[in-house]
C-alpha cells in the first residue's frame, strides 16, 4: 500500500473518532451551566459545520469500503450478529410515531456502524488502540485549554457547580469520555517499549479530567477496571474456575454500586423525603409501564422522548424533561422492545465469551482491550445511555471491536511488534 495512503488513512481515522466524541460541537457554549435553567438550549452555529463533517466522513468510509468490497466483505461476516441492532434501528421506522426521524437517525446508525467496520477491515486492533489514543488524548488536551479560554462555558453551575464539562453539554459526557481514554492509555502504557512517558501522561491528564468533572460514577467505573486488569490478565495462565466467579462478583457488584454511588447525594438528600435514587426510580417505573404498552418493538429509535411521543406522561410526572431513560437498558427497549434489548444482550454476551478467547491467544495488554470495551460499555449503561446511538464513537467501536476478534488463530503478536511500533511511530 502507498505510504502516503497509509498515512492519510491513519489521520482521517484519529480525525473521525474525534468527530464522534461531538466535542467540535463545542455545546458547552449554547447550553446552560446550570442544568435545572428553565432556558431552551441556543441554537448551536457548529451544527451546520458537523452536518457537512458528517456527510464528508461517512461518505470517505463508504467510498474506501466500496473500493476493498472483497476485503470489506470478509470482515462484514465475521459477526454478523453486530448488524442486527442497527438493521432493527433503521426497520423501526415502520411502526416509530415518528417514522421521519427514525428513519433518518437509522440511516446514520448504519453509517455510524460501517465506520467501525471501516476500522475492523482496514487496522488491526493495536493499531485501532492507538489511533484512540491519539483522538481521546487530542479531546483531553482540547478539553483543558477550552476550560481555561472559557471557564464561564466549561464548568458547571447550579446543583454541580464546579464541576468540569469541557465543551461538552454536560459534565457526564467528559466523565465517560476520559474514563475511555484513561482504560486505552493504561493498557497501551503497560504494552509499550517506546513513549511510555507520553502514554503515562495521557493517562494521568485522564485521571484529573475524571476528578474534575465530580463524577463519582465515572472515578468509581475506572477503578472498577483498575481492579479486574490483574483478573482478567490471569483468565490467559489460569484454568480455574476461581478466577471467573471472582470477576462476576467483582462485576455484579461494581453494576449496583455504579448505580446506587451515581445518585449518593441525592439519595442522602432524599433519605426521610422521597429516597428515589434522584428520581431515577420513579422514571424508570413509569418507562416501564409504558413498556408494556408496546413491548415486542417498542416506540420506535428514537421515538419515544419526542415532543408528542410516549415521553409526555414521564416528563408531566417528573417535572422536568429527561433525554432519556438513564439506563441504556431500558432506553432501547423504549426504542426497540424485548427484541432490541435481547439482541443487544446477547451481541454482549457473545463478545465477551470471544473476547475471552482472544486475550487467551496473546500476551500483550493489546489483547484485553475487547473485554475491557465490552465491560466499559455494559457497565456504563447501568446509568447512562450508551448502547447505540448516531455519530456516537461508542456504537462505532463496539462495531470495531466486535469484529476485529477473528475466528482463525491470531498471529502471535511477538512476531508483528517491531512493525506495529514503526507503524506507531508514523502517526
Amino acid at each position: 500500500m502507498s505510504p502516503l495512503l497509509n498515512f492519510l488513512e491513519k489521520r482521517f481515522t484519529i480525525f473521525a473518532l474525534i468527530f464522534l466524541t461531538e466535542a467540535l460541537r463545542f455545546a458547552s457554549l449554547f447550553v446552560d451551566p446550570d442544568p435545572k435553567a428553565d432556558a431552551p438550549p441556543a441554537s448551536n452555529p457548529f451544527d451546520s459545520l458537523m452536518s457537512l463533517l458528517q456527510y464528508g466522513i461517512y461518505g470517505t468510509t463508504l467510498f474506501m469500503l466500496v473500493a476493498r468490497w472483497k476485503s470489506s466483505l470478509r470482515v462484514a461476516v465475521r459477526f454478523p450478529l453486530v448488524w442486527l441492532l442497527p438493521a432493527t434501528a433503521l426497520m423501526s421506522f415502520l411502526w416509530s410515531d415518528f417514522s421521519a426521524l427514525s428513519l433518518q437517525k437509522g440511516i446514520t446508525t448504519i453509517q455510524t456502524s460501517y465506520f467501525g467496520l471501516y476500522m475492523a477491515s482496514r487496522f488491526n486492533l493495536k493499531q485501532q488502540l492507538q489511533m484512540l489514543a491519539w483522538a481521546l488524548g487530542i479531546v483531553a488536551v482540547f478539553s483543558v485549554l477550552f476550560s481555561l479560554a472559557f471557564p464561564g462555558a466549561a464548568i458547571e453551575a447550579g446543583a454541580n457547580a464546579g464541576a468540569l464539562r469541557g465543551p461538552f453539554a454536560q459534565k457526564n459526557i467528559l466523565a465517560r469520555i476520559v474514563v475511555l481514554a484513561a482504560i486505552v492509555f493504561l493498557l497501551l502504557a503497560l504494552d509499550s517499549r517506546r513513549h511510555r512517558h507520553w502514554l503515562w501522561g495521557g493517562f494521568s491528564l485522564s485521571v484529573l479530567l475524571i476528578l474534575l468533572t465530580g463524577s463519582k460514577t465515572a472515578l468509581l467505573l475506572f477503578l472498577i477496571m483498575v481492579i479486574l486488569l490483574p483478573f482478567y490478565q490471569a483468565l490467559r495462565r489460569k484454568d480455574t474456575i476461581l478466577i471467573p466467579l471472582i470477576i462476576t462478583l467483582i462485576l455484579v457488584t461494581g453494576s449496583i454500586a455504579v448505580i446506587v454511588v451515581g445518585n449518593w447525594e441525592n439519595l442522602l438528600l432524599g433519605l426521610g423525603r422521597d429516597p428515589t435514587l434522584s428520581g431515577r426510580t420513579d422514571l424508570w417505573e413509569l418507562a416501564i409501564e409504558k413498556i408494556s404498552e408496546r413491548p415486542w418493538l417498542g416506540y420506535g429509535y428514537q421515538g419515544f422522548w419526542q415532543e408528542g411521543g410516549g415521553a409526555e406522561i414521564i416528563w408531566k410526572a417528573e417535572g422536568y424533561k429527561p433525554p432519556h431513560a438513564h439506563n441504556g437498558f431500558v432506553n432501547i427497549t423504549l426504542d426497540l422492545g424485548l427484541t432490541g434489548l435481547c439482541i443487544f444482550l446477547l451481541t454482549l454476551a457473545v463478545n465477551y465469551g470471544r473476547s475471552i478467547a482472544w486475550l487467551r491467544l496473546g500476551r500483550t495488554t493489546v489483547e484485553l482491550w475487547p473485554i475491557f470495551y465490552v465491560t466499559f460499555f455494559f457497565m456504563y449503561n447501568n446509568t447512562e445511555n450508551t448502547i447505540i446511538s448516531h455519530n456516537s464513537i461508542f456504537w462505532a467501536l463496539l462495531v470495531a471491536v466486535s469484529l476485529s476478534l477473528k475466528r482463525n488463530r491470531m498471529i502471535k503478536l511477538e512476531k508483528i511488534e517491531p512493525e506495529t511500533e514503526k507503524q506507531y511511530d508514523a502517526i
